[in-house]
């Protein structure tokens, strides 16, 4: 009888546990961390709200949909059906199928985190063509968010005002408000009215079966600071501050020290050239009186203290052999390259290998596209002649499209021979999509033979750059990888497995290192606050006018050295140098790009973090940045003007980083200086 009973009472709470509870139906699923939640329908799956636990502010949300349009159809959710939904941990995923189609859809809040991922991925049992993406469609139906839509990186050169490869969209209530966007460059997201669609155009070929992972979004939200001014067509500070804060999560913390680079083809090593470039005009290939200039080359930069060098060729100047390269060749430095590389190492100089992805040279008459064998991986313009906004001097110059597997895969095993030589510590990549020498303008291949869809070749290019970067630093993770075009043109997101970025924009500065150490720090404000960018992956330029021409001395300009490196250190671990490295630069100079450098080096913990005050170099301003790590560090002040002025930082979390209470020591460390004050955490430190 006992055993009837127990197993009645186990069956009826089984079957109470089937009943439909009205409490538990109308329930959102959430999911939350102490900065964030995203409040989801149970029945659909989709987001409802996203609430701001820094403001105590509820952003409601309606319509948050996907739709993927190919050739061959078109899916939206209301034509898939929710087959699960669950919360696991920092992630909810919910699955639909229709159509022949499943789409699994993942959003993913970290534990400290101020923003969500959200990542889409499509699988079809049958081929398709897939035109368009539409990764979240959301509605704010209230009346307190206002919505600004900001393009991003608006600094790049060959590009109109107002323009930009990112779009990142702002909801600004009073109290701080949300951001949200496609982790792409020329994404082709907007904004009507309230609505926000965040898509983007593949335009790619997908095969049956093959899980194709679309681009991740982002939903975050910040704080407003008291006072904050709304600039027109700029980010707040706030805003800044979150979105920094965010792709340096994503893109992950720096992974060297000090990184002190000469740029080899503007520092008068074999390969240099004067302005304006003839495409037919750069040397040739290493010879053996250019081999042992360009040792004296690296005497001359192990005497600076610059312990980093790019190659002044791309592939060691070794252009005839790249354009012979055949199926099964294999690709590794010759002879006389080699003797550059070991002196390198002698005399402790690394050397960064100079890829190209889709021209052998795009600066030199002699370049081609890789693999004359197979004429069905070159890109097609459609139009005799270069594409569109390309200068005359380009026309000769045909490269193969990097959006067309087979040729990525040839690419990527010689990058990998080259590396696996381990003559190189580091990699970079420089060029276009094209196979130009750096024009970069979305690219638009016209061949059905490659693995996007004719014409919009973008996105497949771009993705087979992160795929080939990717690729280097996972095969030699020890690798320095930096980047110059395109990544420099596309903005942050094109930086993953990235080291640093060079920009290519504190140009014409003169012969006054004061000058130039003002606008080295203003653009690189511009790239972290108005671009984005991780102050670790910035690579400041430095001594832009290192030369006139070749065989007349350089235009290089000696006095106020301090004030231009410690400008370069304060804004990132990276720097790049053009130098005159064979017609020369006073000792006393050397010395004090050695002193400097050998500084940093003892203080790169503190360069490695960065919050800069709030006023930018300017007349009449004192401007700076503080690099606080443990409640320790260094505060740089500058002041470009004549007559002295005083600048001023308060010891609190918000101003500097500094998080610990108590009394703190500031002194003065250079010019040198007895001077010193105590201040209490709170208060506000003023500097002459």
């Amino acid at each position: 009888m006992s055993k009837y009973i127990l197993a009645t009472i186990v069956l009826t709470a089984c079957l109470s546990l089937l009943q439909p509870s009205p409490t538990r139906a109308e329930e959102a699923l959430v999911l939350e961390n102490d900065r964030l939640a995203l409040r989801f329908d149970r029945k659909t799956g989709t987001l409802t709200a996203l609430e701001n636990k820094l403001t105590e502010e509820t952003y409601k949300i309606s319509g948050d949909e996907f739709a993927v349009e190919a050739v061959e159809f078109r899916l939206d959710r209301a034509n898939a059906g929710l087959t699960s939904l669950e919360l696991q941990g920092e992630t909810v995923k919910a699955q639909y199928q229709g159509g022949g189609m499943t789409i699994d859809v993942t959003y993913t809040l970290g534990r400290e985190h101020h923003f969500a991922e959200k990542q889409i991925i499509l699988a079809c049992n049958q081929p398709y063509k897939l035109k368009n993406v539409v990764l979240s469609q959301v509605t704010l139906p209230g009346a307190n968010v206002r919505i600004v839509s900001y393009r991003y990186p608006q600094s790049v050169r060959r590009r109109k005002p107002g323009e930009g490869a990112c779009l990142t969209f702002f909801g600004r209530t009073p109290k701080g408000g949300f951001f949200c966007g496609v982790e792409l460059p020329f994404d082709t997201s907007s904004v009507d009215g309230r609505e926000v669609v965040l898509q983007y155009a593949p335009s790619l070929k997908v095969s049956a079966g093959e899980k194709l992972a679309c681009e991740p979004v982002y939903f975050g939200v910040y704080q407003r600071s008291a006072g904050e001014q709304e600039k027109e067509n700029l980010p707040l500070q706030s805003e800044s501050d979150a979105m920094v804060a965010m792709t340096s999560t994503i893109l992950g913390p720096p992974r060297f020290g000090l990184v002190p680079m000469a740029c080899g083809c503007h520092s008068e090593m074999s390969g240099w050239f004067p302005w304006p470039v003839a495409a037919n005009r750069w040397p040739g290939a290493h010879t053996q009186q250019s081999v042992e200039g360009d040792m004296k080359s690296l005497d001359f930069l192990a005497e600076c203290g610059i312990d980093w060098v790019s190659d002044s060729h791309p592939w060691g100047g070794e252009t005839d052999r790249m354009n012979a390269l055949g199926a099964d060749d294999k690709y590794e430095p010759g002879a006389l390259v080699r003797k550059f590389l070991e002196h390198g190492r002698k005399v402790k100089v690394k050397v960064v290998m100079w890829s190209s992805m889709n021209h052998t040279h795009g600066w030199s008459g002699k370049g081609r596209a890789f693999r004359a064998d197979k004429p069905q991986w070159l890109l097609d313009a459609g139009t005799p002649g270069p594409p569109a906004g390309c200068p005359d001097w380009r026309k000769t110059v045909n490269g193969n499209c990097l959006g067309n597997m087979p040729f990525l895969e040839w690419l990527l095993r010689i990058n990998l021979e080259g590396m696996a030589t381990r003559c190189y510590d580091g990699w970079v990549m420089d060029g276009d999509f094209f196979g130009y020498a750096g024009m970069v303008i979305p690219a638009d291949c016209q061949s059905d033979l490659h693995d996007h869809l004719p014409g919009d070749s973008n996105y497949a290019c771009q993705r087979a750059l992160n795929q080939l970067t990717a690729s280097v630093r996972e095969h030699y993770p020890d690798t320095y990888v930096f980047m110059c075009r395109p990544p420099q043109d596309l903005g942050v997101w094109s930086l993953r497995n990235t080291d640093a970025c060079f920009t290519l924009l504190e140009s014409g500065t003169g012969q006054d290192n004061l000058a130039a150490g003002d606008q080295i720090r203003r653009w690189s404000r511009v790239r972290v606050h108005h671009d984005f960018f991780p102050h670790y992956l910035d690579q400041p330029l430095l001594f832009p006018t290192r030369c006139g021409t070749v065989g007349k001395p350089s235009n290089w300009p000696s006095g106020h050295i301090d004030y231009i490196m410690l400008s370069a250190l304060s804004c990132s671990p990276n720097q790049l140098y053009y130098l005159p490295t064979k017609t020369g630069i006073p000792e006393a100079d050397k010395a004090e790009l050695r002193k400097w450098l050998a500084w940093g080096r003892d203080n790169i913990a503190y360069l490695k973090v960065r919050k800069d005050l709030p006023d930018w170099p300017a007349p009449g301003k004192v401007d700076g940045s503080a690099h606080i790590s443990s409640d320790q560090g260094l505060i740089f002040l500058f002041n470009p003007n004549k007559d002295p002025l005083k600048g001023e930082f308060a010891l609190t979390e918000q101003a500097i980083g500094l998080k610990g209470k108590g009394t703190f020591k500031v002194s003065q460390d250079y010019p040198e200086s007895d001077e010193s004050i105590a201040a209490g955490y709170g208060e506000t430190v003023r500097w002459e």
